[in-house]
């Protein structure tokens, strides 16, 4: 009898994240990361990630998971993360135009991306006047 046998370690990017896939593995660095506090949802861990082909998005810790993270999640610092949540982004601001954000669950997988590359393409730089001119979508950081 023959064993069909998954691929391990499949990587995914960014770009292709969508809601109710939970099972993705992603390599990315921390381009920002800070804490955060406000009445609905209490302390959390707020960041910012980019992929090899330069693309972001945002991804939280909430208050119960903070102990469990807090020592893994450094701005700067090349890592993988599987066994998250992808859901839709809401609310009036967001840090990335994609339309999804990644929040962690207590048996997501944080580990070092040994092999990530220390230079990423940059596709969110605007252009200054268009910052001047108002010409930007104002529901998302520059």
């Amino acid at each position: 009898m023959a064993m069909v046998r998954a691929k391990k370690n499949i990587v995914s990017y960014v770009r292709e994240l969508k809601p109710r896939k939970d099972t993705s593995r992603i390599e990315v660095r921390i381009v920002r990361l800070w804490r955060n506090y406000n009445k609905e949802s209490g302390n959390t861990i707020e960041m910012v990630v980019v992929d090899k082909e330069g693309t972001r998005i945002h991804a939280s810790v909430g208050e119960q998971l903070i102990k469990k993270f807090d020592d893994k999640l450094r701005e700067g610092e090349a890592i993988v993360l599987q066994l998250f949540k992808v859901y839709d982004a809401t609310g009036e601001y967001r840090t990335t135009p994609r339309p999804y954000k990644i929040g962690f669950f207590h048996t997501t997988f944080v580990g070092i991306a040994d092999d990530f590359p220390t230079a990423v393409p940059e596709k969110y730089f605007a252009d200054f006047s268009d910052i001047l001119g108002g010409n930007l979508d104002h529901s998302c950081l520059v």
